[in-house]
């Protein structure tokens, strides 16, 4: 029986968008023309494993076995097959005389098997591609990268135990008159790359095989995508027949195309102990005891396929974690970003790197070189923080993280390093580790299409292919229309992203870290920012700013789950992001834009004043959580404790100057000053523009200096009986046939 629970998709709001990235990651570069899927040349699958077995045991093999008419010089295999049944019996037995002959183990718990599914009851379905669950013959393998589906209760039976994880190749049968084209063979037989590349973690390229009663093509996936040989005749070439199946069933592992350097201990069928092999601190090569594989989002074959391993050190017994990805080649290598991060409060500590460890040009056909994106395997060891952001489990916590994740930021791109992130993320913002000092309660990491400014490059242009799609700035997606006249990557965008990440939080989460139902207004909102079709998506997006329904009920559902001191943090660092949007906006396509490559500098030169300003934000609802979270001790205490008198507390000035971010102490901030709630109707109204004003939402955003003042709002409950309160002392008409005027709806948009 095939088990396929081992491969599962990520639903999340976004996730999708990251793999589409992936995808589409050639397209508006220099090769914008190479292909997913390379050809290669006539005589590839005939050298490809030419020194596996000797001419001499090809020979004496045909000779010997049923399996070939040496007489007709062809495979027993009829030429014309009444059904595709009668030749996958035929193949199935052609095949197994070629593993019984030349696949051989001596290593203990090592194996080969050729197994046919055509008649198990589970491989008669479809996949959520629509291909059948599983390919009609399959190379079933033991070993140490190898084990039963972990769906299994029981390693009984082990020997008829099938799945994706223990799966070292595999073949498509077909009759030549059911062959399709090129495209449709390579989607089929990626359904089940895919699955194996999931499965198998240390996986660096699958090969499989498809036969049909006269040819067979051999398909190589690797990172970069994919390459098919041209169709050859198996009866006129046996020999190269023989050597493709011995290579793709063979004993060793590095030849099946996996990392050695990752193994596993087998007990019954399943992984126990792992040990991973890598350059150590001093250039030595050490050897760790893997303790966890950290699960990351690797569906999409084709990308960097970041995988990252929890370790520990046999010896202090601290642990890393290594991360394993594949990069451009025409990119930096991430690990040398990270010597430069080395010391920055806040970002990721890289112990050691492995450099040159293997290419995919390495492992594919010469003459295709060019005709796909060249990616090299890297490894870093880091240290070990705490978990990804979305496992915070207080507002506190949460709070805190972004905070210390924002000012790393902000030394992140200034000074000498000068380093944009790109694509801050929910995965990409990590917690600090348990009792860690401000500054490292939140962990930046992945450097991975970070740019580095230098004087040969000082700038790189928005790319909305690059980075996570439900986080990318406005100006990252326009980029979709713009093309070539978007505007240059910024700080700003980053830091417009770290609003995206907390309204991710805000509208998916509730306050002690459990989720929302996908069905709840939040997620439902959130959703749209990850869609595929980058309008579409900039459409949802702009939503969230300006005066609207969907911006309303954001705020209003922050109020009510998150609380008032939260909703007026998400408030002011939306409407400031809305100001910086509608200054840049005005600088590039304004009437009184130069469009000169600095355009932006007079905004730009305000860098320290801009994170000033979204850490203050932070700052300043962090001391009010704070104050809530007393405020309900005292509460629980009770009224036993007297209050004691005490003189009056000095006022504290939250301002800050030129990237110097001291937080208030809470013990000595004075009672907050009464602030007057307008109605909603009035709020709204001071928004909508006067008489002969052009409506935007740039002409409505708030001044920096009006956000850094602007006081928490009443939570929806106390809003709404308020305003009705209000109401019925305004006037005699009863509340429920008053008329209500439709608020003005502004067109966010902006490009």
């Amino acid at each position: 029986m095939l088990h396929t629970s081992d491969h599962s998709e990520d639903r999340r709001p976004g996730a999708k968008s990251r793999a589409q990235s992936h995808s589409n990651h050639h397209k508006g570069m220099p090769g914008g023309s190479r292909c997913s899927t390379t050809t290669t040349t006539e005589t590839y699958a005939h050298d490809l494993h030419r020194g596996l077995v000797e001419d001499s045991d090809v020979e004496m093999f045909l000779r010997e076995t049923d399996a070939y008419d040496s007489g007709q010089t062809r495979w027993s295999i009829p030429s014309v097959p009444k059904t595709r049944e009668e030749l996958v019996g035929a193949m199935y037995g052609a095949l197994q005389s070629i593993l019984g002959r030349f696949i051989r183990s001596f290593e203990p718990g090592v194996e080969r098997e050729l197994r046919n599914t055509q008649d198990v009851p589970a491989c008669q379905g479809s996949n959520d591609d629509g291909f059948r669950v599983c390919p009609v013959l399959v190379v079933r393998a033991a070993g140490p990268s190898f084990e039963i589906p972990k769906s299994l209760v029981s390693a009984s039976q082990v020997s008829t135990r099938l799945g994706f994880s223990n799966m070292a190749s595999y073949f498509s049968v077909k009759m030549e008159s059911e062959i399709g084209s090129t495209k449709e063979s390579v989607e089929e037989m990626s359904s089940y790359a895919r699955r194996i590349f999931h499965a198998q973690p240390n996986r660096f390229h699958v090969r499989s095989l498809i036969l049909t009663e006269r040819h067979a093509r051999l398909v190589h996936f690797d990172r970069g995508g994919s390459q098919i040989t041209p169709p050859f005749d198996i009866h006129q070439h046996p020999a190269t027949l023989i050597r493709l199946v011995a290579g793709l069933s063979s004993t060793n592992e590095t030849m099946l195309g996996l990392d050695n350097s990752i193994q596993w201990t087998i007990v019954d069928g399943r992984k126990t102990e792992g040990t991973l092999t890598t350059t150590g601190p001093g250039g030595e090569p050490n050897t760790y005891p893997i303790v966890d594989q950290i699960v990351t989002n690797r569906d999409s074959i084709r990308g960097r396929a970041t995988m990252c391993w929890r370790v520990r050190d046999p010896e202090t017994l601290e642990e890393f974690v290594v991360k394993d990805s594949w990069r451009p080649d025409d990119r930096p290598p991430e690990y040398d970003l990270f010597e430069l991060t080395k010391d920055i409060p806040g970002v990721a500590q890289m112990i050691s790197h492995e450099a040159g460890r293997v290419e995919i040009r390495d492992m594919r056909c010469p003459s295709t070189v060019g005709q796909y994106l060249n990616r090299v395997s890297s490894r870093m060891t880091l240290r070990l923080y705490g978990k990804p952001l979305t496992s915070f489990t207080s507002t506190l916590q949460l709070l805190r993280a972004m905070r210390d994740a924002l000012a790393a930021h902000q030394k992140l791109v200034g000074g000498d390093v000068r380093i944009l992130h790109r694509d801050i993320s929910h995965n990409n913002v990590l917690l600090g580790q348990e009792g860690a000092a401000e500054g490292e309660r939140g962990v930046l990491i992945d450097l991975d299409i970070a740019f580095r400014a230098t004087e040969g490059k000082p700038t790189v242009r928005v790319d909305h292919n690059l980075g996570t799609r439900i986080f990318q700035s406005m100006s990252v997606i326009g980029s979709d229309y713009l093309q070539q006249r978007s505007p240059a990557y910024d700080y700003l965008d980053d830091l417009e992203s770290f609003l995206y990440l907390l309204a991710y939080i805000f509208l998916l989460y509730k306050p002690d870290g459990s989720r929302f139902s996908s069905k709840d207004e939040g997620p439902s909102i959130v959703q749209g920012w990850g869609d595929d079709d980058p309008e579409r998506a900039y459409a949802n997006k702009r939503k969230l700013f300006g005066v609207g329904h969907v911006a309303e009920t954001a705020l209003d559902l922050v109020e009510e789950h998150w609380g008032a001191s939260c909703g007026s943090l998400f408030k002011r660092f939306s409407c400031w992001i809305l100001h910086i949007r509608g200054s840049k906006s005005s600088l590039l396509y304004g009437r009184k834009a130069t469009g000169a490559p600095n355009a932006l500098d007079p905004l730009l030169s305000r860098r320290d004043e801009h994170y000033a300003d979204v850490l203050r934000f932070f700052d300043e609802a962090i001391v009010a959580v704070e104050g809530e979270s007393l405020a309900k001790t005292d509460v629980v205490m009770g009224d036993s404790l007297q209050p004691t008198s005490s003189p009056p507390a000095p006022a504290v000035d939250l301002t800050t100057t030129q990237g110097a971010h001291p937080r208030p102490n809470l013990l000595s901030l004075g009672p907050p000053p009464a602030v007057t709630q307008l109605r909603r109707s009035a709020r709204i109204h001071k928004l909508r523009p006067t008489k002969g004003e052009e409506a935007s939402p740039e002409s409505s955003a708030p001044t920096p200096s009006a956000l850094l003042t602007t006081a928490p709002s009443l939570r929806r409950s106390a809003r709404i009986r308020k305003r009705r309160l209000e109401d019925d002392q305004e006037s005699d008409v009863p509340p429920k046939a008053k008329r209500v005027k439709k608020s003005l709806r502004v067109n966010a948009r902006s490009r």
